[in-house]
């Protein structure tokens, strides 16, 4: 609106890349009833996959960063998996429908396993479009006084639209045409999860409801995030009043009015922009502990039902996601889907055999929400800096206290 704008970037010409990928599965299972009331069931699972497409190598970035772009996550993964069930003591009533029997007092039921994820043809895409090379995606990325500013009734042609930086910002620090550049690190594997559950089922209160009680616990290994190679990690100077941020690029580096970043300075190697590792190095876990109950006495004309779960789900990231420091650095947090109650019901009611009538309803505890800003700060070249959230009552500026407080 005032005619500054922050940023601009494109790709310079549109790309038809192909991918693909060949998967097989290969699963044994069996079971072993080891008395009428408990009984065992196990298996081995195996997957395997091996894409038909990979990026061209690109000798420079081997020689400059010491990683090759060419290699793709193909392998074999074993999950295996065992569980069983328990069943003691005597219903205290018979099911009333045809062929009905006294069943058991309760039911145990658990058991643990490995589940692996599969690829997707699609997941080396990016890094066969982004290798760096002259047939690869070229990109123009201009900041601060580099950038054009837009006349948006003139794009209606994309003819009209800048494939260059503002004149005269060429070989600045503000014009950059360097390629992005995607690959896979060596030993990048897709996710999996060590899953295992306990339930218990059966009548409780006197028979007059019935309830199930589940425990679950999963830890996921091989959890994705992403390593910049070409980030050089060199500290220039610091905000203090944003509790020593680091900045990783030099103050002649950001453009005053707007606060736009050319991230050149962060760069080990020049000729390239980012260079995105694709990584499997982290883990996350997950436990939820849910109560189910329904009536035990069948009526044809109400029924109802309701459940309560708590859950907890931790995970770690990198801040090349989410930063307020160093990128490179791996912390734990909430997930951002780490919903921990939730009640869910359900009431069923029959009028005269005429019409049947069903609501449902869900209440959910909120998730968590981590303020970023939308550009970069520290330099690093992408847009995962965390709001510094200033304390109201020790800021001197009234107008970063109000916005504070609201």
């Amino acid at each position: 609106q005032a005619g500054i704008p922050l940023s601009y970037s494109r790709a310079l010409a549109p790309r038809r890349r192909e991918s693909g990928i060949v998967v097989g599965a290969l699963s044994l299972g069996d079971s072993y009833r080891r008395t009428n009331s408990l009984q065992f069931q196990y298996g081995l699972r195996l997957d395997a996959n091996l894409f038909t497409h990979a990026p061209a190598n690109n000798a420079d970035v081997e020689r400059l960063l010491g990683v090759r772009n060419d290699p793709v996550p193909n392998g074999v993964f074993v999950s295996p998996r065992l569980g069983f069930s328990w069943s003691y003591g005597t219903a205290a009533q018979i099911g009333a429908f045809a062929g009905a029997f006294r069943g058991p007092r309760a039911v145990v039921r658990g058991g643990i396993g490995v589940f692996q994820n599969t690829p997707q043809a699609t997941l080396v895409g990016t890094a066969i479009d982004n290798s760096g090379l002259t047939s690869a995606v070229q990109q123009l990325a201009c900041a601060g006084p580099a950038t054009p500013i837009p006349d948006w009734g003139s794009y209606a042609n994309p003819g009209m639209i800048p494939d260059r930086c503002a004149d005269g910002s060429t070989g600045t620090v503000f014009a950059n045409g360097a390629p992005n550049v995607t690959l896979f690190s060596r030993d990048y594997r897709p996710p999996r999860s060590i899953r295992s559950n306990l339930q218990w089922s059966g009548a409780v209160l006197g028979n007059r409801l019935y309830a199930t009680i589940d425990g679950t616990y999963s830890y996921n290994l091989n959890q994705a995030s992403i390593l910049d190679r070409n980030f050089a990690a060199q500290q220039q100077f610091v905000l203090s009043e944003e509790d020593n941020r680091p900045v990783y690029v030099l103050a002649s580096s950001i453009f005053p009015a707007t606060g736009g970043i050319a991230s050149g300075d962060a760069r080990v190697a020049t000729q390239f922009a980012r260079v995105t590792e694709q990584r499997s190095d982290l883990n996350s876990m997950s436990r939820q502990l849910s109560l189910r109950v329904s009536p035990m006495t069948f009526t044809s004309g109400f029924s109802w039902s309701g459940s309560y779960t708590y859950a907890n789900v931790r995970e770690q990231f990198r801040g090349f996601t989410s930063t307020s420091g160093d990128p490179r650095t791996i912390e734990w947090s909430r997930s951002g889907f780490d919903s921990r109650h939730q009640l869910t019901y359900s009431l069923g009611y029959n009028a005269f055999d005429l019409i049947r009538i069903n609501w449902f309803g869900t209440i959910r505890s909120g998730t968590p929400y981590t303020p970023t800003i939308g550009g970069d700060v520290n330099g690093d070249g992408f847009s995962n800096d965390r709001a510094f959230v200033f304390d109201p009552a020790s800021t001197a500026d009234p107008a970063v206290t109000a916005g504070m407080q609201t």
